[in-house]
């Protein structure tokens, strides 16, 4: 009988030892500080000449658009070089230190055509660690007034390079980037840095 008591003594010192010690509790992540480390971490990376390597086409994709002579599914090889820098004059001001902009020029068939984007950080990326980086829009840089496009900008909107939303995704280290077109023909780019 002596031995129920401290049994039980020691059961319930364990219990209750248990009880008041802290769980194991991750802190709260602060969601626009992890964004704007992982934006500053990309910028890094990002600012360069890129060889667009290989531009992959999807023909399903392309459906909508007559104006590309495609029937199958396309692979482009060295298909155009991308400058670029940190945008001289940010389209916010002052830039936003959450969402990164970039100029550049896509040089194309021997035309250089100037770029413009603005990253955002991917939330699956800023959560959980997976995932691309950042997604965005490439754009031309014109100046605001009435113009013409020519071939190869018409060319590049109609596969879907243009006026297109993708998600980027580098490589800690290494000198390559993918971009994943999210709407229309462009399914896949790979990407070298020069």
């Amino acid at each position: 009988m002596k031995r129920i008591p401290c049994i039980a003594v020691a059961l319930s010192g364990l219990f209750f030892s248990h009880c008041t010690s802290k769980p194991d509790v991750e802190p709260a992540l602060n969601y626009d500080q992890a964004s704007q480390a992982l934006m500053q971490e990309v910028a890094l990376q990002l600012v360069g000449t890129w060889k667009l390597r290989q531009v992959h086409v999807s023909y399903k994709r392309l459906s909508g658009h007559a104006f590309i002579p495609l029937t199958r599914d396309t692979l482009f090889q060295e298909f155009a070089t991308l400058l670029v820098q940190r945008a001289v004059a940010p389209r916010t001001s002052p830039e936003h230190p959450l969402y990164p902009e970039f100029q550049g020029t896509l040089t194309f068939r021997g035309k250089a055509l100037p770029v413009y984007f603005q990253l955002i950080a991917n939330p699956e990326q800023v959560v959980k660690q997976q995932g691309p980086q950042a997604l965005f829009m490439l754009d031309t840089n014109f100046p605001a007034g009435s113009r013409t496009s020519g071939p190869e900008e018409d060319f590049m909107e109609n596969l879907g390079l243009l006026r297109e939303n993708f998600s980027l995704e580098l490589t800690s280290g290494q000198p390559t980037m993918i971009w994943r077109g999210l709407n229309h023909g462009v399914d896949r780019i790979e990407l070298q840095k020069q």
